[in-house]
């Protein structure tokens, strides 16, 4: 573990000089303060916000971090992660990364510096060459666990649904009722797992039905919410028809079956929508969404037990967990007619 001894020697001053700029200490000089800040930074030297001699105790407090706080999924995810966190005894402390790689380490370091016993990380949606705040926690000996997704080469130390499973499932559906040409609005960035295993499961069930895979049916949409569903939506049916279109998440089904509704058509009887999640929205509406239902209350049962017993030392090893999902299917999808065909 880095020490302020070590910011110091890099940066060429005193211990005593380096405290001071760390801490914002009036009488410091910029250019001063700028070169051990910038020694920390190359470090991953973070200060505790807590006294030296309470560094090895237990502060209850465990750190959640997540891309998102608009999107209900989170907002149910982030619940229920509090409720097992105090039925441990444990209050939980809340970041949002805003779907930001360098905020999600900055929430991280700022946790970290808060002695929090122990971190669940929601990734971003954006892809990543290195995690940079894993040398940290480990360096300051806080056990984390990835949770509903994970970044390449990290999947065992994660708690997930079956994406892939819960993608075929929902396709092959729509394929067993006579559906063909079943766009999919993906994320902007297909090579993250989030994407990577709900692609993989409409792949599988396209190729079961001898349906060639068309790439052009892969629809990227720039965020993962309802207002690029609709937006996307609009696009796709202007240009082509397809006779379903599927999303990687609610959110963008519900932008979707809008945007859909406002060109004039009825849903299910001239095009048919599903989504992913089973969020609270997805069946408040006349026409309520069928969809992929992520078991959140166990992928939070399941994450916070596996960390607090990482941080009670009851156990070290990593391994991953994956949660089945559920089809339900509701009135937003029905059979292929043909006049979707044409």
């Amino acid at each position: 573990m880095k020490k302020l001894k070590d910011v110091a020697k890099l940066a060429g001053v005193s211990e005593a000089t380096a405290s001071m700029a760390m801490n914002n200490k009036i009488g410091i000089n910029k250019d001063t303060q700028k070169k051990v800040l910038e020694a920390a930074k190359r470090l991953n030297y973070v200060p505790s916000d807590i006294a030296r001699g309470l560094t090895n105790k237990s502060t209850k407090n465990i750190g959640l971090v997540v891309p998102d706080i608009e999107n209900p999924f989170f907002g149910s995810l982030t619940k229920y992660m509090d409720f097992y966190a105090k039925e441990s005894d444990y209050s939980l402390i809340l970041s949002i990364s805003d779907e930001n790689p360098e905020k999600e380490d900055k929430m991280i370091y700022n946790l970290i510096s808060k002695r929090v016993d122990g971190i669940i990380i929601v990734p971003t949606f954006i892809p990543r060459e290195k995690v940079l705040y894993l040398e940290s926690l480990n360096d300051h000996h806080i056990p984390y666990i990835y949770s509903t997704s994970f970044y390449p080469g990290y999947e065992e130390n994660a708690v997930y649904t079956d994406l892939e499973t819960g993608s075929y499932q929902l396709t092959k559906y729509l394929v067993d009722l006579g559906h063909r040409d079943i766009c999919f609005l993906i994320s902007e960035f297909p090579e993250i797992a989030f994407s990577v295993m709900r692609i993989n499961g409409y792949k599988r069930a396209l190729s079961e039905a001898g349906i060639p895979f068309n790439e052009m049916l892969l629809q990227r949409c720039k965020r993962t919410d309802y207002n690029s569903g609709y937006a996307t939506t609009k696009r796709i049916l202007s240009e082509n028809n397809p006779s379903a279109i599927i999303a990687v998440n609610d959110l963008l089904a519900l932008g979707a079956k809008q945007a859909a509704i406002d060109l004039g058509l009825s849903i299910p009887k001239d095009i048919s929508i599903g989504g992913y999640d089973d969020v609270l929205y997805s069946y408040l509406s006349e026409t309520p969404l069928t969809t992929v239902r992520q078991n959140i209350p166990e992928i939070c049962k399941t994450s916070m037990e596996i960390l607090i017993s990482r941080i009670e030392k009851k156990s070290h090893l990593e391994f991953n967990r994956i949660i089945s999902p559920e089809l339900i299917i509701r009135k937003s999808t029905g059979i292929c007619s043909t006049k979707q065909r044409e």
